[in-house]
This record gives structure tokens, C-alpha cells and sequence, in this order.
């Protein structure tokens, strides 16, 4: 485990073997779901709650509760999850001048740097903050019990608990190992075409994650960005060479109306030196934050410049996957507003090149809810790593323009207008006009409707046959998502079941639909034996699922006509 802490942290070191991941998983408790719903109804309330003794209090208590736990299960000399050899406990204040207590776990050789577990607070929510933690620890079974024993059961063992609608379960990883080849690019093509991922695979459709496919010009805006990208219209042959001013102006990153030809190689991406790699996917990287993750993000109408959380340049990170955090040395934190690395700083005009990435810099995946166990949360981390491993030996992955699921999203007042009433659709666009009205400070008039809403709406009112043909899409493509991510898990008992950690995450909707129309599979469908494993193991997969509220809140999918 201390072998990788000499690499993980360098920016050239950029395979997935030195490669990191941040983890953020939250935990609730009646009262503090509570106390935000009151307290947040002022400003005042707001920062109030960020000082509530119960808050507070709670917050300590889980972290002294780990701490006592550790030590304890350290001295008996029995436990193979007690790596570290000791941990310190201290307390101080984050970005926002919030209280939070930090957890230090030392190895014996202090010159070993430590392995840090923040507790923070967030609306609703106790949060953690642990990052960055290397990749290759994910894979060593002692890590994944500490984490189960000290990171998630302590909490639990407390009266906190998991749920879907007061939570989250943010990962990231390190930007550096997204920025060779064609990989980040094809990541986000893979996202576009696996709506599923951020509504109904371990999630829960809201404005948090929006997926990048949730309107018809937000995946035009990727498309495009995309297209742009395989043209080599942001080649530095084509754009010029980027340099720390580009960066720290956020200027320069616009693509070239007519990049020269033979910049990009089909299967390969970017042709040219290393240097000319990375500064092609950079600046992709910068206008897909720019010219798509901005195109109907969540909360798009409360952008405003005095909102700490929907700042103009804050707001578009509500997406499933956001890229605000792809920053280099001596830019502005994109909370605290610190320097990022100030004692790496390097003259205005240096080209931009892998070295100058801030040390954490990172490619956040957001489309993920709570996790009831450590295991849960590991086996979804290497899912989408293995995954992205395999998107690097078969690259270029082409944007499907029309999908099933479109009817719930892009296309759900299409959807509405077909099998609805008019009377739904004249609620929804009056409920919208409100509520764009309220949450833009009276600026905007419009009777848009958020696309969250429109998929609950269309899903209920489509047939039934519709419901089984969109759910065996999205179970399809889950399988073949695993499949792949199975073929480079280096892990024993990958290829047994590789479904297995995974099964629970198709919502259960999904399952219901298939069963009730048998009709839309063919004889030899793969989706057919997931169904039936499914089925067979009901109860066990839904013990893996976390409540949606832990107050009782009822779901959208528990309303009458679901």
C-alpha cells in the first residue's frame, strides 16, 4: 500500500495504475434532514445550520467514534484492516468556514505521508471527504474492510443511515489519467449514449446529476463538441499552443471553424507529441465545461453571481459528470478562490503541458446515489475504472443519435402530447412558469419544463410494451457495460458472475416492466436471464439499495399511477 504513495500523486504519472480516486459518501439522520428543511428557508437560517450544536455535535461524534473504534481494533493486533499505525483527530475549517474534523491515520514510518478522512456537513447531510486515495488500494481486500468497518459502519452503529434522496455518492478520479489518447472523449460519447447511468442505474432522476443527454440542445452541445474534437478543431496546430495565460483567462479554448486535416487518427485521437496530446484534450476538456456541461444544467435559472452554489461559473458542474475541476498551477480553487499550488508556479507564457496540472485535479462522475455498504461503493468505483480501461483499447466511440429512453427525456412533452392529456401538460407548463420565475429572481418567463419532471410524467403514462422495450435498452446496456468493464478486471472472481455487484443497481421499475410484458424478448436474450436472476435473488438485491428518505418522504415512482 506505501509503495504507490512515492507516484500516485504525480501529474506525469498517468496510467491507471498511479492513478486516484476522491470519495464522498454522506450519511443522514431524521433531525438533520429536518433541521435543514427549517432552517434553510433564509439566508440566515442557512448559514445557521452550518452552526447548529445537533450538527455539530453529531459530526464530532462520528469522528471520535472512529477514532475510539480504531485505536481499539488496533491494540488487539488481530485485525487485517488495521493497517495504519495510528490516528490523530483534529478539528478545523473548510473552504466555507465550516466546522469539520479531519481524521489523520499515520503509518508507522511518519515520513510516510497519512491517509486523511474528512467529516464534513452538507445540506441535509454528514459528508465525507476522502481524496485523494490511490486507485490500487481499492483493490487490496484490507482497504475495502476499512472502509466498511470505520467509514460506513461507525455511522450506521450510530443511528445514521444511507438514503437516496437526502445523499450522494460522488466519485472522482484523477484528471491525468483521462487526458492520453482519446479517453475522456470517449467517456463522455459513452455517457451520451447511456442515459441509464444517471437515472435509473443507482440513481435517482434529479437536477444534482443531470444527464448529459436530459434535453435535446444539452446533447446537441456535447454532440457538437464531440464533433469538433474528431475534426481536430482543437489540435494546437489548429488552435495555437496553449499556454498558463489561456488557462488562468479561461480564453482560447474555442475550436477551429477549419482545422487542418490529419490532426486526429481515427482510432488513436490526437496525432503529434505528447505535449500536443494533452493540450488537444485540455482544451476539449475546458469546452465541454464552457459549450455543453453549461447548456440546461441543474438549477440552470438560479445562476447568480452573490449564490455561493450557483455561481455563473459554479453551476454548470451540476451535470453527471463535471469537468470544472481540470485546472493546472497557480488557477483559482474553484471554491475557495486559493491558489492552486502556488509554489509550482511557472511564467504566464509556459506551454501548457501534463506537469502543470494542480495536484488534484479531477474528472468528477456525480451520477451516483448513497451506497449501504463499502463494498457497494468500491465495486461502482471499479466499474466505471475498468470501463474506461476498456474504452482504451477500443476508442472512439460514436455518439447513437435516437434512443428508446429519449421518449422520457429529450422528448417527454413529445411523449406527453402522444399518450397524455392536455390537461397534464397545461399543469406541468404552469408549474414550470412558477417555478423558473422564483428560481431566477423574476428574470425568467418560460413554461420550460425541467426534464426530471417530464420523465416521471412520460413513464407514467406510456403502455406498457413502451415501458418493457425502454427498460430491456437500459438492461442491455448495463450488462454490456459490465461485460466490458469484466474483460480487463484483473481480479479472480471477475468473470464468475460479473453482474453480480451490479444487479441491484437497475432500478426496480425497470425489473417490474420487463416482467409484466415477457413479450418484448426474443428467445436467446441476455436480458431475459438477468430478469430471472433478478427474481431469483430479489430480496438480497434489494437489501443493497438504500431507503429513498429516512423521514418517510415519499418517492416519485411510490405516487399513485406508478
Amino acid at each position: 500500500m506505501t509503495d504507490v504513495l512515492a507516484r500516485y500523486r504525480n501529474p506525469e504519472r498517468c496510467d491507471f495504475a498511479d492513478a486516484w480516486v476522491g470519495m464522498e459518501p454522506t450519511f443522514q439522520t431524521k433531525k438533520s434532514i429536518r433541521r435543514w428543511a427549517k432552517m434553510s428557508e433564509t439566508s440566515a437560517g442557512e448559514d445557521a445550520y452550518f452552526e447548529d450544536p445537533y450538527m455539530l455535535k453529531t459530526q464530532k461524534k462520528v469522528a471520535k467514534a472512529i477514532r475510539s473504534k480504531y485505536l481499539a481494533w488496533r491494540e488487539e493486533g488481530t485485525h487485517a484492516c488495521c493497517m495504519f499505525d495510528d490516528v490523530e483527530l483534529e478539528s478545523d475549517r473548510d473552504q466555507w468556514d465550516v466546522r469539520r474534523q479531519n481524521l489523520h491515520f499515520r503509518w508507522a514510518d511518519h515520513e510516510l505521508e497519512p491517509f486523511t478522512v474528512r467529516v464534513s456537513l452538507d445540506p441535509e447531510t454528514f459528508e465525507y471527504s476522502i481524496k485523494p486515495v490511490p486507485l490500487a488500494w481499492l483493490y487490496d481486500p484490507r482497504f475495502v474492510e476499512f472502509l466498511q468497518e470505520f467509514i460506513w459502519q461507525v455511522p450506521l452503529d450510530l443511528g445514521l443511515s444511507c438514503s437516496i434522496a437526502h445523499g450522494g455518492a460522488q466519485f472522482s478520479l484523477s484528471a491525468k489519467t483521462f487526458l492520453g489518447g482519446s479517453l475522456l472523449a470517449d467517456d463522455i460519447a459513452t455517457r451520451l449514449n447511456h442515459p441509464e447511468i444517471s437515472t435509473w442505474v443507482m440513481d435517482n432522476p434529479n437536477s444534482d446529476d443531470r444527464a448529459f443527454r436530459a434535453t435535446r440542445s444539452r446533447f446537441e452541445a456535447f454532440r457538437h463538441v464531440l464533433d469538433r474534437y474528431w475534426a481536430g478543431a482543437f489540435h494546437p496546430k489548429a488552435i495555437g499552443t496553449l499556454t498558463v495565460e489561456n488557462a488562468y483567462f479561461d480564453r482560447g479554448f474555442d475550436p477551429s471553424p477549419s482545422p487542418p486535416k490529419g490532426l486526429m487518427n481515427s482510432r488513436k485521437g490526437p496525432v503529434g507529441t505528447d505535449r500536443e496530446v494533452f493540450q488537444t484534450n485540455f482544451a476539449f476538456g475546458q469546452a465541454v465545461r464552457l459549450h455543453a456541461q453549461n447548456i440546461h444544467p441543474g438549477y440552470w435559472q438560479s445562476a447568480h453571481p452573490d449564490e455561493d452554489g450557483y455561481r455563473p461559473d459554479q453551476i454548470m458542474r451540476y451535470s453527471e459528470g463535471n469537468l470544472n475541476r481540470l485546472q493546472i498551477v497557480g488557477e483559482l480553487h474553484v471554491k475557495s478562490g486559493k491558489v492552486l499550488n502556488p509554489e509550482r508556479v511557472v511564467e504566464l507564457n509556459t506551454p501548457l503541458d501534463l506537469g502543470l496540472l494542480y495536484e488534484e485535479c479531477s474528472w468528477e462522475n456525480r451520477s451516483e446515489m448513497s451506497r449501504t455498504s463499502a463494498r457497494d461503493f468500491v465495486e461502482a468505483v471499479l466499474l466505471y475504472v475498468h470501463q474506461a480501461r476498456y474504452l482504451q483499447e477500443h476508442p472512439h466511440v460514436k455518439v447513437i443519435p435516437s434512443l428508446l429512453q429519449d421518449q422520457l427525456l429529450m422528448d417527454g412533452e413529445k411523449t406527453l402530447e402522444r399518450y397524455g392529456t392536455a390537461k397534464t401538460l397545461k399543469r406541468l407548463r404552469e408549474e414550470a412558469r412558477a417555478l423558473n420565475f422564483e428560481c431566477s429572481r423574476q428574470r425568467i418567463k418560460s413554461d420550460w419544463i425541467e426534464p426530471e419532471t417530464l420523465m416521471w410524467e412520460a413513464w407514467r403514462v406510456l403502455p406498457s410494451l413502451e415501458k418493457a422495450s425502454i427498460a430491456r435498452e437500459i438492461v442491455a446496456g448495463v450488462v454490456k457495460r459490465v461485460e466490458q468493464a469484466a474483460s480487463v478486471d484483473s481480479r479472480p472472481d471477475a468473470k464468475d458472475d460479473p453482474m453480480e455487484w451490479h444487479r441491484h443497481r437497475v432500478h426496480p421499475l425497470i425489473w417490474k416492466a420487463l416482467q409484466e410484458e415477457p413479450g418484448v424478448f426474443a428467445k436467446r436474450d441476455p436480458v431475459r436471464q438477468e430478469l430471472r436472476r433478478w427474481q431469483e435473488s430479489q430480496e438480497k438485491y434489494l437489501a443493497r439499495r438504500p431507503v429513498y428518505s429516512v423521514t418517510g418522504m415519499k418517492a416519485p415512482w411510490e405516487e399513485p399511477g406508478y
